[in-house]
């Protein structure tokens, strides 16, 4: 049976999982303001082709048109999103864990290997 083994220190795992729900606010925050104007579009001149978010989507979800509340909240996340980039950027520099970002001198080979293990040209099985 093999271990489970730790790649990341728990640093590094917790500043990427702050910026998962960061991440998602800041899309949810983004549709809402484009939501309040629904300017882009697929056509050409006065034509349109294709909405992205047709009539019939806003109809049946009720959604309101909150440019304001959008861009506040939007706003809002992004400082959490930068002060957590900040520390992590931080983070990286002061542990020294910013070595481990630049490949190696074997870090070429060691990704060609399991390509040219599953390559038939190369002596390797198909799956």
């Amino acid at each position: 049976m093999h271990s489970l083994e730790n790649k990341h220190r728990l640093a590094a795992r917790w500043f990427h999982w702050i910026n998962f729900p960061l991440l998602f606010l800041m899309m949810w925050s983004g549709l809402m303001i484009y939501w309040a104007n629904d300017v882009y579009r697929i056509g050409a001149g006065n034509t349109t082709l294709v909405h992205f978010f047709p009539d019939w989507f806003y109809r049946l979800f009720s959604l309101p048109q909150q440019l304001a509340a959008g861009m506040a909240l939007h706003f809002f996340f992004i400082w959490f999103f930068a002060i957590n980039g900040i520390a992590y950027a931080s983070y990286l520099w002061l542990s020294g864990e910013r070595r481990n970002l630049w490949p190696d001198r074997k870090a070429f080979r060691d990704a060609m290997r399991p390509v040219l293990s599953a390559s038939p040209c190369w002596g390797g099985s198909r799956s």
